[in-house]
């Protein structure tokens, strides 16, 4: 996960991604919005830097063998997560780590030969983008929160979901975000369907994701091509 530096500078926060020094001994500060500002030599023991997380991304200890993400991914914003647990963020195709493909041939996810598992791999969207221990979770892993949590069908800032809840009072919220077909969306608010890092035992044209909505709460299969949202995990 990415983080951005912040310089304060007498109470006033600053975010920033970079800094150099000109030909004066000034230190030129690049915002993340572009602007530069420069700070003399005499100021710059007013500075004091700290590292602040802008993305939101946070690891959920539910009681479980893994960490549970508090957001989906989104691969087009800063961070490459989205903002609140209700916000459906992006839809992406299986083992593509870059997010882009839309093509509906099974040969480009990621070739005619898959691996079994793709969790923490090159393939693995979480772990190539996210970072820091990030990946898919697993069949298995799905399957323990369900079991495992309290979970009821709800609504998070009129999204409709599931709230999944353990014994130590922390939970987790996953809308149904639908799915994507080459590029139109599908079934928002109606369905949700996750990616796992686990590809069917003997037909290698399909993934395993967890299925969500009204009348449904499993574990299946979806074809490798069709845009799913992902959850990620960590240890």
């Amino acid at each position: 996960m990415k983080k951005l530096l912040s310089i304060i500078i007498i109470a006033i926060v600053l975010p920033f991604t970079g800094w150099a020094q000109d030909s004066k001994g000034s230190l030129v500060i690049t915002r993340t919005d572009g602007e530069k500002i420069s700070i003399p030599r005499s100021e710059l023991a007013k500075i004091t830097f700290e590292y602040v997380d802008q993305s939101g991304l946070e690891a959920v200890d539910l009681g479980l063998s893994v960490k549970w993400a508090n957001v989906n991914m989104d691969m087009s914003q800063p961070g490459k997560v989205v903002k609140t647990p209700e916000a459906f963020g992006g839809y992406y195709g299986w083992a593509d780590p870059t997010g882009l493909k839309t093509v509906d041939d099974v040969n480009e996810y990621p070739s005619t030969t898959r691996p079994t598992n793709i969790g923490g791999g090159e393939y693995d969207i979480a772990t190539q983008n996210l970072g820091e221990g990030w990946r898919l979770p697993t069949k298995a892993e799905f399957e323990e929160l369900i079991s495992k949590c309290q979970w009821e069908r709800t609504t998070l800032n009129d999204i409709p979901g599931v709230k999944f809840s353990a014994s130590n009072g922390n939970w987790i919220f996953l809308p149904y975000a639908g799915y994507r077909y080459k590029e139109p969306t599908f079934q928002q608010k109606q369905y949700g369907y996750y990616w796992t890092s686990d590809r069917h035992a003997s037909n290698g044209n399909y993934a395993a994701d967890l299925n969500i909505g009204a009348d449904i709460l499993r574990v299946a299969y979806q074809i490798v091509y069709n845009g799913c949202t992902i959850r990620a995990v960590k240890k």
